[in-house]
């Protein structure tokens, strides 16, 4: 483009020079770049503030369960649901969060879910929500009394959308579809490597992204009252090793130690669980590496890829007979009774079992 320009006295012409389109590309060729290096660092800073608000979940919830537990007549950390008849799966779930719309009996209708209020697993039917929130929730589907569903159950769907962000972590997307989802933990326990793949978060899948550490609740014959080798319905008073004694987990990490062992001596159950990838994924897509909270408070994830029998063996041949038969047909008899990894484990060995309330089938 020319224009006129004084130049003293007199009129003159010059150019003014704009970008040519090969400097517009090398701009946008650098823009680009830049983009592509910053992003990942973008993507790992923002995965990395997930994580932290994931463990100040995970401490919080630790926290408020030994709260629970000063002021538990059994001394029980993880709070054991109220309901009619209590299943070792009710207690890894249940204890708190929203009502879940997995799982339903009516496929149109997220009331239904196994792991809502009309089964008595809505918000007002889990325990530690009493201590964590100021007054609790209202109870539509009372034990006794009429229940309260609302016009259309517009109550229970309400208690599907309760924004409870403690028990939420943020990185959880649940699994993409064609890989291993969630276990329907009404299934026995040697089919847990059946899963639904509803494409849900674990949050509304179950109403919590974290399950309670309910392993090794074990049994004899018909009848009898099953114990408890867990935190799982234990005096905290009895659990020997607090600060290494998972209490809660990211649910994913509930398959994981059934991969293998960390010293070759591989558990019965090891490398029968893998995803279409060979591994096991956290919320923070890292494999075999997941946020727990331990029976002391605190919370630190690790990683977790199989169990280990420590020497001496604390398994079976050192059971007390008549607890844990190996003649009896109770799986926990047939499988590993330790099971533990580096800095953590999900046993309370070598304390005794303990008496709980609930019997065997």
């Amino acid at each position: 483009m020319k224009v006129r320009a004084p130049d003293q006295d007199n009129w003159t012409v010059k150019s003014l020079r704009g970008f040519t389109l090969v400097e517009l590309l090398v701009v946008v060729s650098i823009i680009a770049l830049l983009i592509s290096i910053l992003l990942p660092s973008l993507r790992r800073a923002r995965e990395q503030a997930k994580l932290v608000s994931c463990l100040a979940n995970t401490t919080g919830i630790s926290k408020a369960s030994l709260t629970y537990a000063a002021n538990d007549p059994g001394e029980n950390m993880i709070p054991v649901p109220n309901l009619d008849v209590l299943q070792v799966a009710s207690g890894s779930i249940e204890w708190g969060g929203k009502a879940g719309i997995g799982q339903r009996t009516n496929d149109r209708d997220d009331s239904t879910s196994l792991f809502g209020t009309t089964a008595y697993r809505g918000p007002a039917h889990r325990p530690l929500n009493f201590n964590l929130f100021k007054g609790g929730f209202k109870d539509y589907n009372p034990p006794t009394g009429s229940p309260d569903p609302g016009p259309g159950n517009i109550h229970y769907k309400d208690d599907t959308k309760i924004d409870l962000t403690i028990y939420r972590c943020p990185s959880d997307t649940g699994y993409a579809s064609g890989k291993a989802t969630y276990q329907n933990f009404g299934e026995n326990a040697r089919n847990e490597t059946k899963f639904r793949q509803d494409g849900l978060t674990a949050y509304d899948h179950y109403g919590t992204s974290y399950a309670a550490n309910c392993f090794w609740i074990i049994g004899g014959l018909s009848g009898q009252r099953l114990r408890s080798q867990s935190i799982f319905m234990m005096p905290m008073s009895r659990v020997p090793s607090p600060s290494a004694t998972v209490a809660y987990q990211e649910i994913p990490s509930r398959f994981a130690w059934l991969w293998g062992s960390w010293d070759g001596s591989r558990c019965d159950y090891a490398g029968r669980l893998k995803d279409e990838n060979g591994e096991i994924m956290g919320w923070h897509r890292q494999p075999f590496n997941f946020d727990v909270g331990f029976a002391d408070g605190h919370a630190s994830t690790v990683e977790m890829r199989g169990c280990i029998r420590p020497a001496p063996n604390l398994g079976l041949q050192n059971y007390p007979v008549g607890e844990c038969d190996p003649a009896l047909t109770s799986y926990e008899c047939a499988e590993c009774v330790t099971i533990r990894g580096p800095g953590w484990q999900l046993d309370t060995l070598p304390a005794a079992s303990v008496l709980t309330t609930m019997f065997a089938d």
